[in-house]
């Protein structure tokens, strides 16, 4: 059990890198077309995005999976705290647009992180953040 959470820690680590870079990178595969409606994102955002905002939150995603690897205490709780920020912001985000890839990846990591949550509270992977408390 210990190998598969920590596996899908990694994985959710370096998929969360790959997603947060993809509107650097995608012009490279996608329309012009489509890269103007990309842009579109974001629009009637009752929260503007800031460029340090976008990588501050990808900062404590990484973060917060080390400290899962780890199996610190603080950062499970961390990680179910942020994950219900994330889900309660989305609200004021505005409208959402994702390439194909993007929303892959964004469906994949919503996976990942019900798992990671699962296995951190309701297995055996429980008790070793609490021996790290």
């Amino acid at each position: 059990m210990e190998a598969i959470f920590r596996s899908l820690v990694v994985a959710m680590a370096l998929l969360t890198v790959l997603f947060w870079s993809m509107p650097y990178v995608d012009y490279i595969w996608l329309s012009v077309e489509q890269l103007q409606l990309l842009e579109q994102g974001g629009l009637g955002s009752v929260i503007p995005g800031r460029e340090l905002a976008y990588w501050g939150e990808l900062a404590v995603w990484l973060g917060l999976s080390v400290g899962l690897f780890f199996y610190i205490k603080a950062a499970r709780i961390g990680f179910l705290v942020f994950c219900c920020i994330v889900i309660a912001r989305s609200f004021f985000d505005g409208v959402q647009i994702l390439s194909p890839y993007e929303a892959a990846i964004s469906s994949i990591l919503g996976l990942a992180d019900g798992a990671i949550l699962a296995l951190a509270y309701f297995t055996s992977i429980a008790a070793k953040f609490e021996r790290n408390s």
